[in-house]
């Protein structure tokens, strides 16, 4: 069955390097002597040109490497502009002549001479790579991008520091300019966003998905202290609730790079990095200054040192993913961010050192290897969800850099703008449409204040402030595009546009040439839904939904958040009931990634943020669901929207369920998945217990209907809850027979070919009867040597059952987690499918083996000795029985022919029993007979 192939060495774990590439927008169209302006050309000549020429090496040797580019708006204004394309021009020019005159001034001395003359040879080579690209930088990185070797990110328009904007007309209008200007150079939308300084606050996500952003990158605080405590660490990304994923920096990396004690960069063979007084980018001198002691700098040295330190970054790498591979379900992503300027500008040979790198990742293991975050994304798109900290990658993870005595004099002027830009744009709103010469003025005037509010923003100018550099330079840029914006709103009030005043303002402050005013618009017009952010959308939910009946089911999991069968049995018959007809709403939790709103295969599924105190206990947590969904079925009931029938799910959503129902005079359904008092055979001990078996019973006391899965079931509530016969309804969970695709089907890489496989599949939780499998394990294997138990999914008692199967060694093997392509695989692989429950009011993957054609052996106890018939579609066991649970596998092990002719018959009753569309259509009815009929067994008891 399994053939056994000597395996390459592990891939054990992913590597994102990340540079963050920006400049502040430092053009000045009236003078070229500004000192800020070399900031741009020597971070041309020694780091972004020298990045392009050492992609150009990788690619021709055909080294598959991969790095993560943010490009912030600025800087790609920087690149593309004609004025500071000359001027970079200009600058080279000048810089080749000053190494040639020092050539001729260091003719005597034999340690610089060669530097001098490197330094030479190196200007012209970058001259002529600018001049091979026509200056035209932005297209060559683009050219990788498309060709797959990078992916370049956005970032706020002009690196403002999104915490500190006090409207959210302030941050969308940063992030919609970004985008805009980003599809302008690239031709194709940002799938992630540099929030600057890394800088997050709870709010932005929403933003963020508004503009089609997939994820961002975080501090590594953000997510370490995330709320709930992430379970993948800082080694995954973590989904924030509005479906935007955060990529945590690894600190460790960092550390290795960064530190200013034992950072790379601070080795004595590697150049100073100070300036030799006017010489620009050249410097003959290596780290070694001590007063007035100074060494040359030996190229040769640096280079032998930069693939040291590339081995040692590339095998503490390999360390962390080996370590973190043992823990994770997926393999760890250590995320290692940057300034790109680290590299080249201040940190020479740091270009060399990615370079190098990269080859050794490439050419000389195979443990690790580079990745993007939107492949990642696209290998792992199930994620954990939390709520962020608020934090940034500046001093103590705070905003502490930006917002300190030095600076914080710059926000109440700041904020005052954006107050006075929302007025005005709000009340300008409609300009777009006009045609006319004061329109056009106005429009214009509108976008160009906007220009300048957006500039004024910049962290840059509070970040020079903190550090008290050129401090002069930081406040008259604030001050001056302020005095500019103001001028501006007050000749728009006026309704008086200088048209040659306005020109000359456009001509200093070019960038974006795409702004629009109206990214400032006030909001109110927003969707009075909140997780429908966008009103057009929410006008058109209402026209769709307005003709017919609304069905809302209340459920606390739903896909692709996925905790137990519960998800999946609302996903299955909520589909199965739109495909009736039915207008379904489903009203859920927001996790995984997912959109907040969206309509699925007919289904409108409601994904809520849950606003928790920290780590809340589940109990608790759950009574602050029920809060959101209350809210929001308010909020909709008051805008127009229609709520005919809720149909509630478990006692998680009863608070929700009671409330509307009285609120509105609606019927209510209320499905029973399992009970307390069931999980815990009766016994009720803790007070945790006794509070969710009372909520169980207030749930069906409040219901017009109660759903059950089984007769068993059916018996158990009636019982323990005291319902009339009548009031409770039996609704078999169903299935969607998969396609059979062999195609698809691989082999499952720990089995060998002779091992005959017993398959568990679920969650790892006491009432699975999991540890009787395991115990029944030597039995099995005193007959068959070979009989191999695999245990998918996982759970509170995994730890403690690998333990119990320690001593049965890889006879007895855990998965973990899998997905459903995996868990496809794995029932391919089984000879026969084992179901151990001590307590199972259905048991949905009894019929999922049933799908998969495998001889089954299931406890007889609750729903699952109703699926099959004893001998004839497989087997019963005695539940918590291990000598009868034992006896039977190993039956049908013995016997496969017998086992395959049980499975057959098993899939028989599958398809006339247990198909949705069938059970759907018997609920549907139901529906309409509550809808027909509201008052029948209201609080009947």
């Amino acid at each position: 069955m399994f053939n056994r192939i000597k395996k390459k060495p592990e891939l054990n774990g992913y590597f994102a390097l990340v540079l963050h590439a920006h400049l502040p927008y430092i053009r000045h169209a009236d003078r070229d002597d500004y000192i800020e302006e070399r900031w741009f050309h020597e971070a041309m000549t020694e780091t972004y040109l020298p990045l392009v020429e050492m992609m150009d090496r990788l690619i021709a040797d055909q080294v598959d490497f991969r790095i993560t580019f943010s490009m912030t708006p600025t800087l790609l204004s920087l690149f593309s502009d004609p004025l500071m394309q000359a001027r970079y021009r200009s600058y080279l020019d000048k810089l080749i002549e000053l190494a040639d005159k020092e050539q001729i001034r260091l003719q005597k001395n034999k340690a610089l001479l060669p530097l001098a003359q490197r330094y030479a040879a190196r200007f012209r080579e970058i001259q002529a790579l600018y001049e091979s690209c026509h200056g035209d930088v932005i297209t060559r990185f683009k050219h990788f991008q498309d060709a797959g070797y990078i992916e370049i990110v956005t970032s706020a328009a002009t690196h403002g520091f999104l915490p500190l904007m006090k409207t959210e007309e302030a941050i969308k209008a940063q992030i919609a300019t970004a985008v805009r200007d980003y599809e302008r150079y690239f031709h194709t939308k940002p799938r992630g966003i540099w929030l600057p300084e890394c800088g997050f606050t709870p709010g932005i996500d929403r933003i963020l998905k508004q503009y089609g952003i997939d994820y961002f990158f975080s501090d590594s605080a953000a997510v370490a202290l995330a709320s709930p405590q992430p379970n993948r660490e800082l080694y995954a990304p973590l989904m924030t609730p509005y479906g935007v994923s955060a990529f945590p920096r690894d600190p460790e990396s960092t550390r290795q790079i960064w530190s200013s004690e034992d950072g790379y960069p601070g080795d004595f063979n590697y150049r100073e990095y100070h300036r030799d007084w006017d010489l620009g980018c050249i410097k003959y001198y290596r780290m070694t200054v001590k007063g007035s002691h100074r060494e040359p700098y030996q190229p040769d040295r640096a280079s032998e040192k930069v693939s040291e330190h590339a081995a040692d970054f590339l095998f503490n790498r390999q360390k962390q993913a080996e370590h973190w591979h043992r823990w994770l379900d997926r393999k760890p992503l250590i995320v290692s961010p940057y300034n790109a300027e680290l590299f080249g500008h201040w940190w020479y040979e740091g270009p060399l050192w990615i370079e190098r790198l990269c080859r050794k990742i490439f050419h000389e293991q195979q443990t690790i290897k580079m990745i993007t975050p939107n492949e990642y994304l696209h290998e792992y798109p199930i994620a954990d969800v939390g709520k962020l900290n608020e934090s940034s990658w500046g001093r103590n993870h705070s905003a502490e850099v930006w917002l300190q005595g030095n600076n914080d004099w710059i926000y109440r002027h700041l904020h005052q703008a954006e107050e006075r830009l929302i007025r005005l744009a709000t009340k300008h709103e409609h300009l777009i449409n006009h045609a006319h010469l004061q329109a056009s003025l106005l429009k214009r005037a509108l976008n160009q204040a906007a220009r300048e509010l957006l500039l004024a923003q910049s962290s840059d100018w509070a970040f020079i402030m903190d550090a008290q550099t050129v401090v002069d330079y930081a406040v008259k840029r604030t001050k001056n595009h302020l005095a500019c914006f103001h001028h501006l709103c007050d000749q728009i009030e006026r309704e008086q546009v200088d048209e040659v005043d306005l020109a000359a303002l456009e001509a200093n402050d070019n960038c974006f040439p795409e702004i629009n005013y109206q990214d400032y618009v006030s909001l109110h017009r927003a969707s009075p839904i909140p997780i429908i952010p966008n009103l057009d959308d929410w006008e058109t939910l209402l026209e769709e939904t307005k003709h017919r009946p609304n069905v809302f089911m209340l459920s606390w999991e739903y896909p692709p958040k996925k905790v137990g069968g519960l998800s999946r049995a609302v996903h299955e018959l909520s589909e199965a009931l739109a495909a009736e007809g039915e207008v379904v709403h489903v009203l859920t939790t927001s996790h995984y990634g997912a959109p907040s709103f969206e309509k699925l295969n007919g289904v409108y599924i409601h994904r809520l943020p849950i606003d928790s105190s920290g780590d809340t206990h589940f109990y608790h947590w759950t009574f602050e669901m029920n809060l959101a969904m209350i809210d929001h079925l308010l909020l909709w009931k008051e805008h127009g929207g229609r709520i005919d029938l809720l149909h509630a799910h478990d006692w998680m959503v009863m608070h929700t369920a009671r409330e509307i129902k009285l609120s509105f005079d609606l019927p209510l359904v209320a499905t029973i998945h399992a009970t307390e008092w069931g999980r815990n055979q009766g016994r009720l001990t803790t007070d945790f217990q006794r509070k969710i078996h009372q909520i169980e019973w207030q749930l069906t006391y409040e219901a017009n209907r109660v759903y059950v899965c089984s007769t068993y079931m059916k018996a158990e509530v009636q019982h323990i809850f005291s319902l009339p016969h009548e009031k409770v309804n039996v609704y078999p969970n169903g299935i969607q027979i998969p396609s059979s695709n062999i195609d698809l089907v691989k082999n499952v890489d720990f089995l060998n070919h002779h091992d005959r496989v017993i398959f568990y599949i679920g969650r790892l939780v006491y009432e699975k009867g999991i540890q009787v499998l395991i115990d029944a394990m030597p039995a099995i294997l005193s007959q068959i040597p070979y009989a191999r138990l695999v245990i998918a999914g996982s759970g509170p008692m995994e730890q403690e059952l690998r333990k119990q199967a320690a001593y049965l060694g890889d006879r007895v093997w855990f998965t973990g987690f899998v997905d459903d392509a995996y868990r496809s695989q794995l029932y391919h692989a089984a000879d026969v499918c084992v179901i151990p429950s001590l307590y199972e009011p259905f048991g949905i993957v009894a019929l999922e083996a049933m799908a998969n054609h495998k001889p089954l052996v299931v406890s007889d106890t609750g729903g699952l000795a109703e699926i099959i018939q004893h001998g004839i579609e497989g087997y019963k066991a005695l539940p918590g029985h291990t000598e009868s649970l034992a006896w039977h596998i190993t039956e049908i092990l013995l016997h496969p022919a017998q086992g395959a002719k049980m499975a057959d018959a098993a899939y028989y009753t599958l398809q006339e029993h247990y198909q949705w569309s069938n059970i759907a259509k018997n609920v549907q009815q139901d529906y309409h007979n509550l809808t027909s009929h509201q008052s029948e067994w209201v609080g009947s008891t």
